[in-house]
């Protein structure tokens, strides 16, 4: 059925039924980086982001009154989603300061966050979990990294 048909089909169907729905499939997984390359953030901002899993757009009639056209947009997250993220907390001395966020359900997971510090006057190569890189430069504003893998 065509898009303004099937509007028109349920804006007068909508005092039969309990309303129009209509659900695309997406999946989404990303990376903001990508293997060798060089990347730089600010304190507070994440490095690096992977995420996995499917979220699915559910569009539902609200009518006019609720909506410029009558729809609304809900994303419901597959229960394998996960969104993994690094970020630059800052450097006192030689030591840099990195939290991991952990997203699960859209939804950031409290039991999956952590702060971890390196020191890197004995290293200048990080390991995380299955994440690898090298600082090129650190400081109290920024840090620039190259990934080596993930």
């Amino acid at each position: 059925m065509r898009p303004i048909l099937k509007a028109i089909f349920c804006v007068l169907t909508i005092g039969i039924t309990s309303g129009c729905a209509s659900t695309v499939l997406e999946s989404k997984p990303y990376k903001t980086y990508t293997i060798g390359s060089t990347v730089t953030a600010n304190v507070g901002m994440p490095f690096l982001e992977a995420q996995n899993g499917t979220i699915t757009k559910v569009k539902h009639w609200v009518g006019v009154a609720n909506s410029s056209d009558g729809w609304k947009v809900d994303d419901i997250y597959s229960s394998d989603f996960i969104k993994k993220e690094l970020v630059y907390s800052g450097k006192s001395g030689s030591t840099i300061e990195i939290g991991y966020r952990e997203y699960r359900g859209g939804l950031a997971a409290p039991a999956f966050y952590q702060s971890v510090k390196y020191d890197l006057s004995e290293s200048d190569l990080i390991s995380f979990q299955n994440f690898q890189f090298k600082v090129n430069s650190a400081n109290n504003s920024s840090i620039s990294i190259v990934i080596l893998k993930d």
